[in-house]
């Protein structure tokens, strides 16, 4: 072991600049892929949130609702099952689901909880100012007049609010920055393989004598193989390492200094459980880019 760790030291001393370039390129590549797996998290989150993209959201009065059919105050059973029956009964609504005023609080808090300023708002709120609420999904997301029209002068309805412009945009852009986050990682994947072999296929070139004479003297393979796994290994936990800690600057500045803060309002946003997750995932993911071709091109060059 002691032989191999000199001769790791050796290799790693003679090809700096090819270990600083490969770590800088497998750090971009793997950062590139976590922001990916990341937005990927996000756009989940952002799925659920508002129930699986639904277009419609129709609130019933609560007793301080200022809408003129709430005028009798709270809705009553009658009127409940009134408006629900309507929209059950509309041939341009796939479905219907029911939410109740509990469960928007507890999704209020969830967002609200975010900054300082929603949790100082959310103090002053009770369950019974959130309405129960039914969440429709439509056949033809484009086709939602009919349906307002019918259930926004019903008594008992507070207010229907389309969640179609605002969902729109924003899964568009999600999905644009993960798709751009990913084919970009993949570029550099590719290019970070290639740099692996190019380095092991130089090294072994500039060693070849080296390696002539273990071989004469009845060297194991894996003692020719070890200095080159050990060095492919060092890089991939220097890039991982450096991969994770660019993406926690991410979750830092950006999601927690900035998006939590201003757009707390539109989502509720990823955590650290989900940065830990993808970090994980990096990092298996660079010691399979450094080890599988490592081995391969071993094999090959070195003839072991």
């Amino acid at each position: 072991m002691r032989a191999i760790l000199t001769e790791l030291r050796a290799s790693l001393t003679r090809n700096t600049s090819m270990t600083i370039s490969l770590v800088v390129t497998m750090s971009v590549s793997l950062l590139l892929a976590s922001l990916g797996l990341l937005i990927q998290s996000q756009a989940e989150r952002t799925e659920q949130y508002f129930g699986d993209r639904l277009q419609l959201q129709v609130n019933l009065c609560t007793k301080n609702s200022p809408a003129a059919t709430c005028v009798g105050g709270a809705a009553t059973d009658e009127q409940k099952a009134a408006v629900r029956t309507a929209l059950e009964d509309n041939p341009e609504v796939k479905g219907v689901d029911v939410r109740s005023p509990e469960e928007n609080f507890a999704q209020a808090r969830e967002l609200l909880g975010q900054t300082d300023t929603g949790r100082k708002q959310l103090e002053t709120l009770g369950v019974d100012s959130f309405p129960e609420s039914y969440f429709v999904t439509l056949k033809d997301p484009q086709q939602f007049d009919g349906v307002v029209s019918e259930v926004s002068g019903m008594d008992g309805v507070g207010n229907v609010n389309s969640l179609r412009d605002l969902l729109g945009p924003l899964f568009e852009m999600l999905d644009k920055m993960q798709w751009a986050a990913l084919v970009t990682a993949g570029l550099l994947i590719i290019a970070a393989i290639l740099q692996v072999s190019n380095t092991i296929r130089m090294t072994a070139f500039a060693r070849r004598r080296e390696i002539g004479i273990m071989r004469l003297v009845g060297a194991s393979s894996w003692h020719i193989q070890a200095p080159f796994v050990l060095e492919s290994l060092v890089a991939a936990l220097v890039s991982a390492a450096l991969a994770a800690a660019g993406l926690a600057a991410f979750m830092h500045f950006v999601v927690y200094g900035y998006l939590r803060d201003t757009l707390g309002r539109i989502t509720t946003w990823v955590r650290w459980e989900d940065a830990f997750v993808v970090m994980g995932m990096t990092t298996v993911l660079a010691l399979l880019l450094a080890l599988v071709p490592t081995f391969v091109m071993t094999r090959k060059y070195l003839d072991v």
